[in-house]
């Protein structure tokens, strides 16, 4: 599947290598951020001059800031708004459903029959061009990193992207707690995928360390005391959350032999918090291997880490069912998609989530469901799409998770059309 996707690409390759200058344009999470290292290495080992540029969302305002006569590629982005590309010498680097009809050359999972929103992410597809362009099975771990971030399995392209990593030494696989590194204490605390009910409570984590009679760095810890740990966080996870949630817990830990950061899931969360922290260059520093850029990036993470935890310790108490679907507002714009995320997955699974925001004078929006879901008929692309174009915005992702805009005071408007669609979708009528 991955030399599927690698000869779709090799117009893009083609074009690219014959360009002496090109603009990057891509998303903050850690996907866009990733995608867009390993464009960013692929085009400086060609020796091609170019200008990244990382945004929250595609809309009008990058026509300030891209020139129509100079190429560009769009990562994570752009297949969803063939209005805006359409007006660019582009290539689109993307795993969103395609919508509309598009003018440029357009690398797209979607495109072959493969599921861009479960077996290929942004990062992916980046990858399977740069495989293309030079010797770049280096950056294999960024696109596993990418995958990850977008809470994608490894199977399909991303599984041919794991062999190939693991082939080549890049990536390591072992199997363990999906924890990351560090003291117990701050791998336990900020936890949030999994969620445990401790996360974010300093007193409450030390006194379940304390408990356990544990103490230091969580890789150091001797097998039984791996093991009690992870049997105390299993029944802890169990008491509140589906059975699947354990699967975030232990299985497969990704050891990225290249980077600079060598745990995937510290590296993942590292360079998302960057992004959504608004130092979106500084998660691409960490990419591309700057070592200068570690420390700060580090601290970004810690922040970002706790800045989600106190919005959803807050959050979960205000939370409102008005049918097929639960919504919330926020306050902080930065942290809509993981409260969504971890709200789903691990103290309300039974509905989709809504989580709306004010911000810049429109409501941003970002909705998160589950496979079960899904099964049952769920496509949040399809109904965030319709329930912001009538209230006047624009939305659409994939069918689990998704994103909008609308005008300020459409609220309603959007909620009632989105828990009518949704309600179709999943079997019943409002």
């Amino acid at each position: 599947m991955l030399d599927a996707v690698s000869q779709m690409a090799r117009p893009a390759a083609d074009k690219i290598l014959k360009t002496s200058f090109i603009r990057v344009v891509s998303h903050h999470d850690a996907d866009g951020i990733t995608a867009c290292g390993i464009i960013c290495l692929a085009l400086m080992r060609k020796n091609i001059s170019f200008h990244t540029t990382i945004v929250s969302n595609l809309d009008s305002s990058i026509e300030k800031l891209l020139d129509p006569a100079i190429p560009v590629i769009f990562c994570d982005m752009g297949s969803g708004q063939p209005d805006i590309v359409n007006k660019y010498d582009a290539i689109i680097l993307d795993h969103h459903m395609p919508v509309g009809e598009h003018k440029n050359i357009q690398v797209n999972p979607h495109l072959i029959g493969i599921d861009g929103g479960s077996e290929m992410s942004a990062s992916g597809v980046a990858y399977a061009l740069a495989r293309i362009m030079g010797d770049n099975v280096d950056l294999a771990g960024l696109a596993i990193s990418g995958a990850t971030g977008d809470k994608q399995k490894m199977v399909g392209p991303n599984k041919d992207i794991l062999d190939e990593a693991v082939k080549s030494g890049t990536v390591t696989v072992q199997k363990g707690m999906k924890l990351g590194r560090g003291s117990l204490e701050n791998v336990l605390e900020y936890s949030i995928d999994p969620y445990f009910s401790f996360s974010g409570n300093h007193h409450d984590t030390i006194q379940f360390i304390k408990d356990l009679g544990l103490d230091g760095n969580i890789e150091l810890l001797p097998k039984d005391d791996l093991k009690r740990l992870g049997s105390a966080l299993s029944l802890m996870l169990l008491k509140k959350s589906p059975p699947d949630t354990v699967d975030s817990l232990f299985g497969d830990v990704y050891i990225l032999n290249k980077e600079l950061i060598p745990d995937i899931f510290d590296f993942t969360d590292t360079v998302n918090s960057c992004g959504k922290m608004g130092m979106p260059g500084l998660g691409l520093e960490v990419c591309m291997r700057y070592e200068s850029a570690i420390k700060q990036a580090d601290e970004k993470r810690f922040k970002y880490s706790r800045q989600i935890l106190d919005a959803l310790n807050e959050a979960v108490g205000r939370i409102t069912d008005i049918g097929w679907v639960r919504y919330i507002n926020i306050q902080s714009s930065d942290v809509t998609g993981a409260i969504a995320s971890t709200v789903i997955r691990y103290i309300m699974p039974d509905k989709p989530l809504i989580v709306l925001n004010t911000e810049d004078g429109k409501v941003k929006i970002s909705a998160r469901g589950t496979p079960l879901l899904i099964k049952q008929g769920l496509d949040l692309s399809v109904a965030l799409r319709e329930s912001a174009a009538l209230a006047g915005g624009s939305g659409g992702g994939h069918r689990i998770a998704s994103g909008a805009a609308i005008p300020i005071g459409k609220e309603q408007i959007f909620l009632d059309q989105v828990n009518a669609i949704i309600g179709r979708q999943i079997g019943g009528q409002m």
